[in-house]
């Protein structure tokens, strides 16, 4: 019984002797398990998409220094901007193009972006993973979008990640095919509307009048009607003025007949013939009663 106890013992430590080898020789590839992360995982063609990637520090006690993301060479992507991020310092290189292609918010370039570098801010006390964040348009008729990207350790280390042997995994980008409603949805061009913009309302074609010409006839009509409206308004005022001061100049009646007593005259002097104009006082004449004078 002890010899069968004691045989247990032994396999038990020799279980966890293994265990904790094993454990040993796979730190570094469970230390990659999450790896470098991106969002959003899908876009549509034609469309433009703001990219954020996620790079974590998987190595204890030495930190990512610089981070390069290359672009795919084919088919090329015209806009490529990185955005500020804080601690890190954004650089862009650029390869020459045989044939244009045409870009969203400017005109066709044969200069494109090839990749986007990050290097650590100097002093820079940020913990965790980088993030960092750029922005695409238009995005190609294809249905995957690879990246290559290269991280390097303050001690040298570079891991490369992306889809090609050698590498750690990273996933592609997945387009879907873009909305027709979308300026971009057949290959981008200049002007068109940014991914997250509402489809632009539909113009009639052919002959008819534009939004523009129905938008001047409309402000023309309300302006005429305003104008119009303001006249009467006027009108009615000046007559309404007109019929008081009509009633004000009318002569009081003459009690019990209802018509009017006549022109006021001023009395005249007996024998003369001439009129007496009788003064009314002013406001320096007038006293209070029983005033001495």
């Amino acid at each position: 019984m002890a010899m069968t106890r004691g045989g247990s013992r032994r396999r038990r430590g020799g279980a966890v002797a293994a265990l904790s080898t094993a454990m040993v020789l796979l730190w570094p590839a469970a230390a990659w398990a999450d790896g470098v992360t991106f969002t959003p995982t899908e876009a549509q063609q034609g469309n433009s998409v703001k990219m954020e990637f996620t790079v974590p520090d998987e190595r204890p006690g030495v930190r990512t220094e610089r981070i390069e993301i290359r672009m795919p060479a084919d088919p090329p992507i015209a806009e490529v901007y990185p955005l500020s991020v804080s601690g890190w310092a954004p650089a862009i290189t650029t390869r020459q193009l045989d044939v244009p292609v045409a870009g969203m918010h400017g005109p066709a370039t044969d200069v494109v972006t090839a990749a986007l570098t990050w290097s650590r801010a100097p002093g820079s006390a940020d913990e965790g993973p980088a993030r960092l964040v750029f922005s695409m348009a238009p995005l190609p008729q294809t249905d995957q979008l690879p990246f290559e990207l290269t991280q390097t350790y303050a001690d040298g280390l570079q891991v490369h990640w992306g889809s090609g042997p050698g590498q750690r995994p990273l996933p592609p980008l997945t387009l879907t095919p873009g909305d027709p409603a979308y300026p971009g949805a057949h290959g981008g061009g200049h002007g068109g509307a940014p991914a997250d913009a509402p489809p632009a309302p539909a113009t009639a074609a052919g002959d008819g009048p534009n939004a523009n010409s129905l938008l001047a006839a409309g402000l023309v009509a309300g302006l005429g009607g305003g104008a119009v409206v303001g006249w009467l308004i006027s009108r009615r005022r000046r007559n309404a003025e007109e019929v008081d001061r009509s009633v004000l100049d009318e002569e009081p009646a003459t009690p019990g007949t209802g018509e009017p007593a006549g022109p006021v005259t001023e009395p005249e002097q007996p024998g003369t013939g001439a009129r007496q104009r009788v003064a009314e006082p002013t406001a320096e004449q007038e006293q209070p009663a029983g005033a001495a004078r």
